[in-house]
Order: C-alpha cells, then sequence, then structure tokens
C-alpha cells in the first residue's frame, strides 16, 4: 500500500510541475498564446494584399493601354532591329490574336514600380528570340 501511496504522490507533483510549466509558458506569451497567431494571420493577409494588379497599377482601361504600348514598342523594336519580327506588326493583326490580355496575364513589377509584361518565347515574336518583356510605364506616378 505504501509503495500505491509513492506513485500516486510522485503523479501528483509531475502533474503539479507540468501545470507550473504551462502557467509559467502562458505568462511568458503574454499569457494569451492566440495574439501570436492572429498577428501571424494579419501579416499573412497584408502579404497577399501587398501583390498589386494590373487594373491596381494601370487603372480600369489597362487592357487597352497594354494593347497600345506592347504593339507600340514592337513597333519601334521593329524599325531598330530588322532582324526581330513581331507576329501582331507583320500581320497587321491585334495583340490579342497572340496573347491573353486580362488579369491572368504574367507580369513583373519593376523597381520604380512599372509592370514589365511577359511573353513566353514562341508567342508573339519566333521562339529563337526568346522571352520578351516589355516596361510599361504607369498612367499614375
Amino acid at each position: 500500500m505504501k509503495k500505491n501511496h509513492n506513485q500516486v504522490l510522485v503523479a501528483l507533483m509531475l502533474l503539479f510541475g507540468m501545470l507550473l510549466l504551462a502557467a509559467c509558458t502562458a505568462e511568458a506569451t503574454g499569457g494569451d498564446p492566440a495574439p501570436a497567431a492572429e498577428e501571424q494571420t494579419e501579416q499573412t493577409g497584408q502579404a497577399e494584399q501587398a501583390e498589386p494588379t494590373l487594373e491596381d497599377l494601370l487603372g480600369e482601361d489597362y487592357v487597352s493601354y497594354l494593347t497600345e504600348t506592347i504593339t507600340m514598342q514592337m513597333g519601334n523594336r521593329m524599325e531598330k532591329d530588322p532582324e526581330v519580327r513581331y507576329y501582331p506588326i507583320e500581320d497587321s493583326a491585334p495583340l490579342t490574336d497572340y496573347v491573353a490580355i486580362d488579369e491572368t496575364t504574367a507580369f513583373e513589377v519593376d523597381e520604380e514600380g512599372n509592370p514589365v509584361i511577359l511573353f513566353p518565347a514562341g508567342t508573339v515574336t519566333d521562339e529563337a528570340n526568346g522571352e520578351q518583356s516589355f516596361r510599361i510605364p504607369k498612367l499614375y506616378q
């Protein structure tokens, strides 16, 4: 019976130690572990919201603006380098016949905050010319 009494006493001491440790941990983290999770969720939400869209950068009529600006840049590049031929210019066809200009259009933002539109190799010119990028000046600087 003394053995059982000692086992119960040891179990109670372990339980007390665990409760004390849990209390100290809660106190060290400000008493409630939930705020840390909320802060992380807020930071994640802010990071997700930080990704601008083309409409954010260029306005409501971004599709027309992109189409005109990229077509103009293609024409300028062809004048400077006759070896490079852009399909929309050569075929007198709309740019949108070759690539989608919408919310799915791939782009990066340069160091000045301007979008840089990226077209995979072979979509608007020969594949040998590689990926094509077009820096688009923001309308609202």
